[in-house]
């Protein structure tokens, strides 16, 4: 059962959000197209992934998809989690193109495509210090756990695994493996963990604390690509023809280009580039709305979670549920 669903991570909507908002020339446009493309190709990977743990029906499995658990002063981060009352597995995602050659010898991976070869991080090494990293954070938590497990999988059924030396029996790096193998591999687990090691009452304590102390990243995008907020188009964006600004017409906005009319979604923008809250002033100047009435009516229907008073009050990307 799924306990924590994958989202859209929010580096993808940072880019696809700035790339609405930077006029096409300009000059970290690239930069952000080759960030978006790298890791909408690791998001597909992951849901390649998901596709297959899907078909985990049984109760026993918990599965928390892309969780950041907190371990003083730092956070680490698990692709999938899946815990049960026998074991715990890390599931680390790779979504990999060509081949992926190994080195169990001296700990090196690296990928070989398009008569390209460039080393990237060993998997096996990565996720061994998450299994870790967990193993500390249950015992910080004062968390009965059952043993943990892990596997690196490759998301890409054409990757071909390639190693320089076969790996000796129980070695670490036979634990990368193809997608489409990970139900066998779980069924293996079954076999070799055949003992409930924890009972439902621990199980259901680990439920709600990584469901507590999850917290998603945030990312100054601007900040961190040292993109003055000035570069960033204002406006309501069309639908039809992407031209910003549309001009405010009665309760719609009109695109002078198109001759068309839009929803307005530029809110989100807001949140996602510029600041992870705003007041009504700054909806103002976002939008260039001069009326502050209008702009509290939009407001009010966006859903969003406020605090303060008066022209103190903040308006945050949580949303009321």
């Amino acid at each position: 059962m799924i306990y924590k669903k994958r989202e859209v991570p929010l580096r993808i909507m940072q880019n696809e959000a700035a790339l609405r908002r930077l006029p096409p020339n300009y000059e970290k446009v690239p930069l952000i197209e080759a960030d978006l493309k790298k890791r909408k190709a690791g998001y597909y990977g992951e849901k390649r992934v998901d596709y297959h743990l899907s078909f985990l029906n049984d109760k026993k499995y918990m599965i928390f998809h892309d969780i950041r658990l907190p371990l003083n002063p730092h956070y680490f981060q698990i692709d999938t989690l899946v815990v049960t009352p026998h074991y715990a597995l890390i599931i680390e995602v790779k979504n990999l193109t060509g081949i992926m050659r190994i080195d169990p010898q001296i700990r090196q991976c690296t990928r070989i495509y398009n008569d390209k070869t460039e080393g990237f991080i060993d998997p096996v090494s990565q996720v061994t210090r998450q299994k870790l990293l967990l193993q500390k954070w249950f015992l910080v938590n004062k968390l009965k756990a059952p043993p943990i497990d892990f596997l690196v999988v490759i998301s890409n059924p054409a990757t071909i695994l390639e190693y320089t030396t076969l790996p000796k029996p129980l070695s670490s790096y036979l634990k990368i493996i193809h997608s489409q193998n990970l139900i066998d591999r779980i069924m293996d687990l079954n076999s070799q963990f055949s003992s409930k090691m924890v009972s439902d009452i621990d199980i259901a304590k680990i439920k709600r604390a990584i469901l507590k102390n999850h917290s998603s990243q945030e990312y100054n995008f601007l900040e961190k690509l040292n993109i003055p907020k000035e570069a960033i188009l204002r406006g309501v964006q069309c639908k039809k023809c992407n031209f910003i600004p549309l001009q405010r017409v009665s309760s719609s906005w009109f695109c002078s280009k198109c001759s068309s009319f839009s929803d307005q979604d530029a809110i989100e923008d807001y949140l996602l580039l510029i600041d992870n809250k705003h007041t009504n002033r700054d909806l103002r100047w976002f939008l260039n709305l001069e009326s502050q009435k209008i702009a509290t009516k939009i407001l009010k229907s966006s859903n969003l979670l406020s605090s303060g008073t008066l022209k103190g009050t903040t308006y945050s990307r949580g949303r009321v549920t």
